[in-house]
């Protein structure tokens, strides 16, 4: 594997999902994230472990990047004709006529037109063929899959790496991974296993033995944690200082917003992009006024609103919706969050030692943090079929609000000693939604339960998700 594809041993959780289907009646696996997320790394990964471990001939694996100029000169047909080239050249005999499968990965496949289309034609020609594809844009990847390969996919999306991914690749041992991970997950179940019997002393104790477990761990804990405050989950900044990590950071979102984005979107001033990204980063915690966001950044309400798709479609912001009457408000403003928090940092210019000692800087950061793993653990809850959370204003805020069928979880976030904080709107909330157990998080390490109400430090709350 040239070391340009295999940029890391750490293998991420994803790497095990995708591992599982490629091998099972559903022949094509697509791949969702931004940009820099490790999606490649993640080809070089399972292609090394096909030929490795599986005993998969070399050359029975394809790989193909829409990235290279060279190949794209003629996007309409550089599938078929790379797999063309390939038969001939490669195989010596048509794919078909292979005695075992033909594995073929395609990196950035949303810049080669009607690929979906192509990759059907292929699976249902050639019995012996599978496909991993990936991709940096949303819906050009979910919507051309979703209208053609009904039945045919199995779909996987990759986001920067969570803080336990982080704390297992800077502490835990490769051997020792899996039962560090099944121990994060037993405590999502307890959370689960809580929400649906309505009773919270099966969590409470849980994170109490979890939190005991861990007693001597704490320095090691909360130095990571501020580690990933400050550069969040990027697989290219884990071994950075502060100040490598910003400039990579920096690069990379310019990358996206004036080359990626204002490629695929045909955005005419690009620049804009970058302004309203900032506007949002100033704003975060708050409601967003789409007109407010209009007028500072000197366009109109309509472009603010395609922006914000386009945003959203590169994997740069969280929405969060009001919270109301059990369910969402979507004509209500909405809270807008970047996604990860070192990208955060780097619009605010907050990536830095002493931004760790600035109370009134952190209170952001960690709702950022907070805001992105909540919908991680929305996702657990929802049986992985949404990443949806909303806000409460009425009677009070509450930041975060995750609801299913069966369940409402509130989760304020507080920088400081939240058992010293008011707690006002978080009760009431609690009162006029019969909820059993909340959730506070804080930053100055307590972990206390009273009532419907734990208490968890930031590691902990972060660990769970």
């Amino acid at each position: 594997m040239p070391e340009s594809l295999l940029k890391a041993e750490y293998r991420r959780r994803d790497f095990y999902f995708v591992r599982r289907k490629l091998n099972d009646d559903r022949r094509i696996v697509t791949i969702r994230g931004p940009r820099q997320v490790g999606k490649t790394t993640l080809c070089g990964q399972l292609i090394a472990w096909l030929v490795e471990q599986e005993g998969v001939p070399p050359e029975h694996v394809l790989y193909l990047t829409a990235d290279n100029t060279q190949v794209m000169s003629d996007p309409d047909q550089v599938i078929r004709d790379t797999l063309e080239t390939y038969e001939q050249y490669v195989l010596r005999e048509t794919i078909d006529a292979v005695d075992r499968d033909v594995h073929v990965f395609i990196d950035e496949v949303q810049k080669i037109d009607g690929w979906a289309s192509t990759l059907k034609y292929y699976i249902d020609t050639y019995p012996n063929i599978r496909f991993v594809v990936t991709g940096s844009v949303s819906t050009l990847i979910k919507q051309g899959a979703d209208e053609t390969l009904v039945g045919r996919r199995h779909e996987q999306q990759m986001v920067p790496m969570k803080f336990v991914d982080y704390v297992g690749y800077r502490d835990i041992d490769e051997n020792d991974r899996r039962a560090f991970y099944e121990e994060t997950t037993k405590l999502r179940g307890a959370l689960m296993d809580a929400l649906d019997s309505d009773d919270r002393v099966e969590f409470t104790g849980a994170a109490a033995r979890f939190y005991g477990t861990n007693e001597s761990e704490f320095p090691r804990l909360n130095q990571r944690k501020d580690e990933y405050l400050m550069k969040g989950g990027y697989p290219g900044v884990l071994d950075d200082d502060y100040r490598e990590a910003y400039s990579k950071l920096d690069s990379d979102l310019r990358s996206t917003v004036l080359g990626d984005m204002s490629t695929v979107f045909e955005v005419q001033k690009p620049q804009k992009v970058l302004r309203l990204l900032d506007l949002l980063a100033e704003a975060t915690t708050g409601k967003t006024s789409v007109q407010r966001l209009a007028d500072d950044a000197s366009i109109d309400r309509d472009t603010v609103e395609k922006y914000l798709t386009y945003l959203d479609e590169f994997f740069l912001i969280n929405r969060v919706r009001k919270f109301s009457g059990g369910g969402f408000n979507d004509r209500a403003q909405q809270k807008v969050y970047i996604q990860d928090v070192g990208i955060y940092n780097t619009i605010r210019g907050t990536l830095a030692e002493e931004t760790l000692g600035d109370t009134t800087a952190m209170g952001p950061i960690l709702e950022t943090a907070v805001c992105d793993h909540a919908r991680r653990l929305q996702f657990y809850l929802s049986g992985r079929s949404n990443v949806d959370i909303g806000y409460r204003e009425r009677s009070g805020e509450v930041d975060f609000v995750l609801s299913g069928r069966e369940y409402t979880l509130p989760i304020e976030v507080k920088n400081g000693d939240s058992t010293k904080a008011s707690l006002g709107g978080l009760k009431r909330f609690i009162d006029s939604e019969g909820v059993e157990l909340a959730i506070v998080v804080n930053n100055s390490g307590v972990f206390e339960s009273e009532e419907e109400i734990v208490h968890l430090p930031a590691w902990l709350f972060l660990y769970l998700c």
